[in-house]
């Protein structure tokens, strides 16, 4: 059995790839009540190495383990996870086409990776999509 420690890039993740594993910086967060429910989520923004960016979510239920492990500023990296499509909405928080959903099987490291370049910020991260 290969123990691969590679990592994906975001921009190159993909649904059907179901091992992937992330290097990440968390770039911002927040908490949000969708209209008609009653659950809270926490919504987040990712950053690669690269400066590619992707939203990510997870539920209340996942919510204390998630805001423990990553933290606003630092690296970690990411494995076991759901990536899938997003929605036609006309405002979205990247411009990436998928989205990262954290899962009970979230697995998170901490990372030795420093990198504080200026595209890892929140500049020009709302996209408006027409």
């Amino acid at each position: 059995m290969s123990t691969n420690k590679s990592v994906t890039l975001l921009n190159n993740l993909k649904p059907r790839l179901s091992k992937s594993r992330v290097q990440v910086k968390l770039i911002h967060s927040w908490k949000q009540t969708p209209p008609y429910a009653n659950d809270q989520t926490l919504e987040m923004v990712l950053a690669d190495e690269t400066g590619g960016k992707i939203h990510a979510s997870c539920s209340r239920s996942h919510m204390f383990r998630t805001e423990r492990n990553l933290r606003i500023g630092e690296w970690a990296v990411i494995e076991n996870f759901k990536v899938s499509g997003v929605g036609k909405g006309k405002f979205r928080p990247t411009n990436n086409q998928y989205k990262m959903t954290i899962t009970g099987e979230t697995v998170y490291s901490k990372s030795h990776h420093q990198d504080d370049s200026i595209f890892l910020t929140l500049n020009q991260l709302f996209v408006s999509l027409n």
